[in-house]
């Protein structure tokens, strides 16, 4: 057997991992075989990466001579047959006739591939070990603490300090699998330090995939962890921006040429050898993006979190990294992403928030097709007494703000928007809630801290919403309102102002009278009854309304309780008024309501003549229409129809 000989059979009983540098300097770099010896080198994957590397280096160098060879037939003056041919038909008559020479310029570009391939895994550890340095150092400060309360996790950090040092790839299938396919797992794996090596230093194979690749990232990574790998827009093309890209090499190999690899391709390979050329990528997306497709590639990633996770504040984080990277046409879904997130992460949660809050997941469909007024209601659904002042200003206000700055940039400017919504949503809560933005809003207080800053639609609202509401229990809280309102001081008008006053207020219980034909009016409705009112005319109701929420006070005292609009509607209806009077006296005698002395006999009957005649205003109470004599009357029917036991008040 001869030294080759001798030194293929040696090289042949090793298996890959036993490799080691001793054996490639005595045993491969000794053979004078330069085919052979660079297809053993191209045919061997260690995980140690200095016998890699060594291994890679030997097997280019030992192609350097075929090189230099073909080379050389460029060099050489051409002749009749082939004074048309180019480098290429050159090189690829060459290869045809000089098989060895092609494959050894194709084992070349696999290695120097492989050698790049071998720095960005190398890089990539590194980054890693970095990373594991850190987090020792932490947790080093972390022990220097006693009886630290986390020690019994100490072993858990060290185990992940430790795995961080792992590369998320063997050595063997870094180099050998697919390189898209290694960035579409790192992109899964949230391994983006090694996705960002990746698309450094391998741009050219990568770029016409990134988008393959941003798909594979999780939807509910954080986009601060990818921004590096997200589309940004370039002002100067008004297209994508292309990324810079790095190599490894800083000048590209003879044999990765066009011409050399164009001539490789048309050449016959022994078998086995097609295998050792680099996988080819698709062209398929290598085109920049325009700045609509920037923009649609953005709000379809949005669907996608959404959809997927839910996590509203990853979505609107992914907008707001597309717009500091210039991507145009996101602020309108910034603003719908941002106001979601408020709804979902900021409104305050109800007892049974679980259950009633969401029946349905928030998607940006829905909240598109949600009117103004539902979005106004469903920030506000839980608020309390206590934070709906707080919610308004928080929550609301800013959603108002960006829906008036909305019409205005359409060119539809409608500057009572905001007071428009807020209003409505006021007609339609609650009385306690009422109250409680109504106090936010006290003439007293400085302007810029009030809800609602005008007196006149703070005055035009109570009256709607209280005139408006069927309660018959809540007369505190309708004091409570009544106390907020604002007390104008409004000269003495002349004598067809009080008319004209006392006129609105007649027709205003007409209106608020329900028909067959005319249903009972609700807040809203009456609102636009109030809102032509002058001051002097609203200074007026606002008196009636001080003397209606006496009366109401006292019918409720006597269990005789009637909404406010009662007081509209009976005003000029002297019948109704007797019949309540009527209602009164009798309901108080009976046996659940048993007065037991004389002195609160005599109350009710104070408080009947109360309600009759005149105040110093010149304002009519709940029995107006009535006589002094004709209210006695009633009363002292009221106590004879409630039996003998009550005869010694008569007495």
């Amino acid at each position: 057997m001869t030294l080759a000989e001798s030194s293929y059979a040696r090289w042949r009983t090793l298996e890959d991992e036993q490799v080691t540098l001793n054996d490639i300097n005595h045993i491969l770099a000794p053979a004078n075989d330069d085919l052979w010896v660079a297809a053993a080198c191209v045919d061997r994957f260690v995980s140690d990466d200095q016998v890699q590397r060594s291994l890679i280096e030997l097997g280019i160098k030992r192609t350097n001579a075929a090189v230099e060879r073909c080379k050389e037939v460029l060099l050489l003056p051409p002749t009749s047959s082939d004074a048309a041919n180019g480098p290429t038909e050159l090189l690829s008559v060459y290869f045809n006739d000089t098989p060895e020479d092609a494959q050894l310029c194709q084992i070349r570009t696999t290695l120097l591939e492989r050698l790049d391939r071998l720095s960005s895994f190398v890089e990539i550890r590194k980054e890693l070990l970095a990373k594991k340095g850190d987090e020792e150092d932490d947790q080093a400060i972390d022990e220097e603490w006693e009886d630290d309360p986390w020690e019994g996790e100490s072993s858990t950090n060290a185990h992940h300090a430790a795995s961080l040092a792992l590369p998320p790839i063997p050595l063997q299938d870094f180099l050998m699998k697919d390189i898209l396919d290694m960035a579409c797992f790192f992109a899964s794996q949230e391994s983006f330090d090694a996705l960002r090596t990746l698309l450094t230093y391998h741009s050219s194979c990568l770029w016409p995939s990134r988008f393959v690749i941003l798909e594979c990232i999780p939807c509910h990574s954080n986009p601060s962890d990818y921004r590096d790998f997200l589309p940004a827009y370039d002002t100067a093309t008004d297209k994508e921006f292309a990324s810079p890209s790095r190599k490894w090499r800083v000048v590209e190999d003879w044999v990765e040429s066009t011409e050399v690899q164009t001539a490789l391709s048309q050449t016959k390979l022994p078998a086995g050898f097609e295998s050792l050329l680099p996988a080819s990528n698709s062209s398929q997306g290598s085109q920049l993006l325009s700045t609509q497709q920037l923009t649609i590639w953005y709000q379809k990633r949005v669907d996608q979190v959404i959809s997927s996770t839910g996590m509203l504040d990853t979505a609107l984080s992914l907008v707001q990294h597309g717009g500091s990277l210039g991507i145009p046409g996101l602020d309108e879904l910034g603003e719908d992403l941002s106001l979601m997130t408020r709804l979902v992460y900021d409104t305050p949660q109800g007892e049974n928030a679980s259950n009633v809050r969401d029946d349905e997941e928030w998607t940006l469909a829905r909240w598109r097709c949600m009117e103004s007024s539902q979005v106004v209601s469903a920030y506000l659904a839980h608020s309390t007494t206590d934070t709906i002042a707080k919610d308004i200003s928080r929550l609301v206000m800013p959603y108002l703000f960006v829906l008036e700055s909305r019409s205005e940039r359409a060119g539809r400017p409608d500057p009572d928007l905001p007071n428009r919504l807020l209003h409505n949503y006021i007609l339609g809560a609650p009385l306690d809630i009422v109250a409680a933005i109504f106090e936010a809003s006290k003439p007293t207080f400085p302007p810029a801290q009030r809800l609602i800053k005008n007196d006149e639609d703070i005055v035009r609202l109570a009256l709607a919403c209280l005139y408006g509401s069927n309660s018959l229990v809540e007369w505190m809280t309708m004091t409570r309102i009544f106390e907020c309102l604002p007390a104008w001081d409004v000269a003495p008008g002349t004598e067809d102002d009080a008319d004209e006053a006392d006129a609105t207020i007649l027709s205003l219980g007409q209106f608020v009278t329900p028909s067959t034909s005319h249903p009972q009016p609700g807040p809203a409705d009456l609102l636009l009854f109030f809102k032509p009112l002058p001051v002097v005319s609203l200074s007026r109701a606002l008196d009636v309304l001080d003397v209606h929420l006496e009366a109401g006070e006292i019918f409720s005292r006597w269990n005789v309780p009637a909404p406010l609009r009662w007081f509209l509607q009976s005003a000029g209806n002297a019948a109704e008024q007797r019949a309540w009077a009527n209602r009164m006296a009798r309901r108080t005698g009976a046996a659940v309501d048993d007065l037991g002395d004389t002195e609160e006999w005599e109350w009710l009957l104070d408080d009947m003549l109360k309600l009759c005649g005149m105040n110093e205003s010149g304002l009519r109470s709940a029995f107006g229409l009535l006589t002094e004599e004709e209210v006695s009357s009633i009363f002292f029917s009221g106590v004879l129809s409630s039996g003998r036991e009550y005869a010694n008040f008569l007495c």
